[in-house]
């Protein structure tokens, strides 16, 4: 874990939250389709968290400040979720345990490539057979990384101005993606590009 990152994170928590509350339209449509135990991997401050009959909510994220506030939003809004602080390359859940998985706008903020591998691989491990995850990065569209490198710093910076903070960024494109998930294991259900760049993925079932 890089504690570097997380301190990070601890410290953009508040303005983050109150940013950052609308659930992004590709996360909506594919928690719709789906029931039983859902993780929320790198699930900051809770914005994904919404009661959908049949789904049972998980999230873990490495910033005990973002974890905190998706705790006290979750229980606003009525939600049962099974919240713990752990790195995205580290799940403390048994394997084959989830019916489906979120990596949204997480995977490009992991600050090397052995540990977004690992990350995936976790994804692997915790999946059920047959059960599907989405694997979304900020990808070369988003004008934001306009004439960034692939391996950058993009600022955060509050409302008002005063605090300005550098987060680690990788620029994935869209088939180094495909081709990264195809070599931890998974098939590819669907794939496509916006400001992000978006996997599909589907553990094997033998």
């Amino acid at each position: 874990m890089n504690v570097g990152q997380e301190k990070v994170w601890d410290n953009i928590a508040r303005s983050w939250r109150e940013f950052r509350q609308k659930i992004p339209p590709t996360v909506e449509k594919f928690i719709s389709e789906k029931k039983g135990k859902i993780l929320d991997m790198g699930c900051g401050s809770g914005r994904n968290f919404r009661k959908i009959n049949g789904l049972r909510w998980y999230g873990v994220d490495f910033s005990k400040e973002m974890i905190a506030f998706a705790e006290e939003d979750a229980e606003k809004r009525g939600i049962s979720v099974n919240l713990k602080k752990a790195p995205a390359e580290d799940l403390p859940f048994e394997d084959n345990y989830f019916d489906a998985v979120l990596m949204y706008a997480v995977i490009h903020c992991i600050d090397s490539v052995a540990k977004r591998k690992k990350a995936l691989k976790e994804i692997y491990r915790v999946l059920k057979p047959g059960a599907e995850a989405i694997v979304s990065s900020w990808g070369p569209k988003s004008p934001r990384l306009k004439n960034k490198e692939k391996e950058c710093f993009v600022p955060w910076t509050s409302r008002d101005g005063k605090d300005r903070t550098e987060r680690y960024t990788y620029i994935y494109d869209l088939d180094e993606l495909v081709e990264l998930c195809k070599k931890v294991g998974f098939e590819i259900v669907n794939s496509w590009e916006e400001r992000n760049v978006n996997v599909i993925v589907r553990k094997p079932t033998s």
